[in-house]
């Protein structure tokens, strides 16, 4: 009989399943498929692998413009070369072997068992689209796999990419399959499984990435269609009306915002409030962690390594819906909390607020900005261990109190749906109306009490809609991992990444004057703002915009081309 020789991924699979379920080895812990896919608890247990590749907190938008961690990364400043493997490559298609392998023992399955199954052939379905679509936003056409591949499917194995189009074409057949078998909801119990609204965002946000691809890269052959996908997708999630955004500010007024990142299920993290995981009605999909079993791994507050950038500082607007070049109410730099004055109050939300005192462990304690290049591109604040490079650091998705913590990361939630809702329709159109704006980004600016963004607003002030849309999803969307595939997409890196990574204002301000910054020795442009990388060590080319396949595979498959210019 032949017999599963993924009994690694098997055992690992049942290994997630509820510690009151047992699985029975034989000496040899093989096990054989007629042993095993017998019932629809061993199909669950096989799916439930599929869930360790979503994404976590470890994407954190350094690999863009717009945050540093503990140090240079090689692919926002494109220092990054070919090699011999891929950790990307490898894992994606070790994904889509057992989400293949899935679908045939369903497909395989007595008839009596397939209606309780067909949910997991949804959920396999889903996974096998998001790991060609991890494939396929970095490199580009890939090899197609729709089965469980054999030692002898040498024209797959070895046969050439598949196309841009084809791939992309793929993708959504996929998720389209797995919609019209995933349940809209599932058991209470199964919170954080797969559901037909997780393949509906995750069709928005494809469809969004390759629309915007064709239109700024391949002279917008195919485009409209595609945003049509991505407007029908986002709207059919905002019109079904199971989500909502978390907005309690009747209780935690302007820190609710912040809050709604680190709401837990076994413990109360947000004071006197008594919310917790299950009042976090916005997110669709999410990476589920629990502090007693699989906790958080992010650091606390007094703990950060991740340094915004002076870019995505100045991308925040003043209270009035302004940006700071053009609205009276900013402050300017001259003072420490300068800047921190008179901002959309994600600002403050998102970022440390200097002097201000926030909890660490069970002692509160000061917050300073304190920036240091010169110490090995770190500076350890001793008063609050601050590890900031820039003179900032965030507190999105992150705890004050001590570990381990169980908040969960946001694959998806309400808010990117909007923002695809509102970018896909301006860019199909080239305008958008104040009622789908209304209906879209206004809801993210209420939510925060900032002013609504209208077609006056922006004609009145000189403001362009399209640079505002996406200012919006920048900053909406910080340290959740979409700078970079965005500044691809738009066909703007070879700007925005080629520019000089800078951090606080020294020159003629406090930081100037004040000790402990007083004696430090820093690089200053010409505006006397920190310059922690300069523009001329930050160069993406053409090239850059899709990354080399591993060479390994190019010398075991002499039909698979490597990527123009690598």
């Amino acid at each position: 009989m032949k017999k599963i020789f993924f009994i690694g991924s098997i055992i690992l699979a049942m290994s997630i399943v509820s510690c009151e379920k047992k699985l029975e080895l034989d000496p040899l812990q093989e096990l054989t498929e007629a042993a095993f896919f017998k019932t629809a608890s061993d199909f669950e247990a096989f799916a439930n692998q599929f869930y360790s590749s979503l994404p976590s907190f470890s994407n954190a938008d350094d690999q863009a413009d717009i945050t540093l961690q503990t140090g240079f990364n090689a692919v926002s400043n494109s220092s990054y070369v070919p090699t011999d493997q891929n950790g990307t490559w490898n894992s994606n298609y070790s994904r889509i072997w057992q989400t293949s392998y899935l679908i045939q023992k369903i497909s395989e399955a007595a008839a009596e068992l397939k209606p309780a199954i067909a949910k997991y052939e949804g959920e396999a379905r889903f996974f096998r689209a998001f790991a060609h679509y991890d494939l396929l936003r970095l490199f580009g056409g890939i090899p197609i796999v729709d089965k469980a591949l054999g030692i002898s499917a040498n024209d797959i194995l070895f046969g050439p990419r598949n196309t841009r189009a084809e791939t992309v074409n793929f993708i959504l057949g996929e998720l389209d399959k797995a919609i019209a078998v995933l349940p809209a909801d599932g058991p209470a119990n199964d919170n954080g499984r797969i559901t037909k609204w997780a393949a509906l965002a995750l069709k928005a946000r494809v469809s969004l990435f390759e629309a915007s691809w064709r239109k700024f890269h391949e002279g917008g052959t195919g485009a409209a269609e595609l945003f049509d996908k991505a407007i029908d997708a986002s709207n059919q999630v905002i019109a079904g009306n199971v989500f909502q955004l978390f907005d309690r500010r009747d209780i935690l007024g302007d820190s609710s915002y912040r809050f709604s990142f680190l709401l837990e299920g076994g413990r109360q993290t947000t004071p006197n409030a008594g919310l917790r995981k299950a009042d976090q009605k916005e997110y669709i999909l999410s990476r589920r962690h629990d502090r007693d079993i699989a906790p958080t791994p992010f650091l606390n507050i007094g703990q950060s390594v991740l340094s915004p950038s002076r870019k995505l500082m100045d991308m925040y607007l003043c209270s009035d819906g302004l940006p700071i070049d053009k609205s009276p109410l900013f402050q300017g730099y001259a003072q420490i909390v300068s800047e921190y004055q008179n901002r959309d109050p994600r600002f403050r939300q998102s970022f440390l607020y200097p002097f201000q005192r926030y909890w660490l462990g069970t002692q509160p304690a000061y917050f300073r900005n304190w920036a240091n290049p010169t110490a090995g591109g770190l500076t350890y604040d001793i008063a609050f261990g601050i590890l900031t490079q820039t003179g900032y650091s965030t507190q999105k998705m992150q705890q004050e109190l001590g570990g381990p913590f169980g908040n969960d990361f946001p694959v998806f939630r309400l808010a990117e749906m909007y923002l695809i809702y509102a970018e896909a329709v301006f860019e199909k159109a080239g305008s958008i109306s104040d009622a789908d704006l209304d209906k879209s980004i206004n809801k993210l600016r209420f939510r925060v009490g900032m002013p609504n963004l209208t077609n006056a607003f922006v004609s009145a002030n000189g403001l362009d809609m399209r640079n505002e849309i996406r200012r919006e999803r920048t900053i909406e969307l910080f340290v959740e991992g979409f700078r970079y595939d965005d500044l691809r997409r738009w066909k703007t890196a070879e700007v925005e990444m080629s520019q000089p990574i800078r951090g606080i204002k020294w020159k003629g301000t406090e930081f100037e004057t004040r000790a402990p910054w007083k004696d430090l020795i820093f690089t200053l442009d010409a505006n006397g703002f920190i310059v922690l990388e300069a523009g001329s060590k930050r160069q993406f080319l053409p090239k850059h915009y899709l990354q080399p396949l591993p060479l390994r595979q190019i010398v075991l498959n002499p039909q698979l081309t490597q990527n123009p210019g690598w």
